[in-house]
């Protein structure tokens, strides 16, 4: 959930811009794909890169952040990309999977819910920017976008070894109800599965 700030920005101007700015949301089109690129991979690589193997990492990366796949990712039914945007710029995006539920091979220790569900695939902010309530911004935003299409809940994964974002998490409504593998390369790392009723 991060990225570098912009250059020749000192961390005291990035702070007081963060304080002020305006977070409006805005659905990304395939007109967007080469600012979806660097947006995705860019947080991901802030986020994750220190902690994986750089193999592995490196070979995620090419598979997942490709034009290719983000271009089939937009284009395929059901799923939605916004930017948080300020002004034009994004500064953060948000993947989300209408009527998705967990794949078969995770293990639940709780019984999935009833109705439809609503995954949030993906949720970063950039690095410079996090801590003030753009995640939670965006977690809200994907509620509001769940009871639009009429979901009983939301729900994602979120690496186990991240405690951080666990909380994170937790602190805005979501509890864990499972397990499941997160594949970066051919690395196995386990994920817990987090929900939130949404009605």
């Amino acid at each position: 959930m991060a990225a570098g700030a912009q250059g020749g920005v000192s961390h005291e101007r990035c702070t007081e811009l963060a304080r002020t700015m305006k977070i409006t949301f805005r659905r990304v089109e395939m007109g967007d794909l080469p600012a979806l690129r660097q947006l995705a991979e860019q947080t991901f690589r802030d986020a994750w890169q220190a902690a994986n193997d750089p193999v592995h990492f490196e070979a995620y990366c090419s598979a997942h952040f490709s034009p290719e796949q983000l271009a089939a990712e937009l284009a395929h039914p059901g799923a939605e990309f916004y930017f948080g945007q300020q002004g034009n710029t994004p500064v953060a995006y948000l993947k989300l999977n209408i009527n998705q539920l967990p794949e078969a091979s995770a293990q639940l220790w709780e019984p999935l819910w009833p109705g439809l569900a609503v995954q949030i695939e993906r949720i970063y902010v950039i690095e410079w920017l996090q801590g003030h309530g753009i995640g939670e911004s965006l977690l809200a935003f994907a509620e509001k976008r769940a009871r639009q299409e009429g979901a009983a809940w939301l729900w994602l994964s979120v690496w186990q070894q991240a405690p951080q974002a666990v909380r994170f998490y937790e602190k805005n409504g979501f509890s864990r109800f499972g397990v499941e593998t997160f594949w970066v390369g051919a690395d196995p790392q386990p994920d817990w599965l987090m929900r939130k009723w949404c009605r």
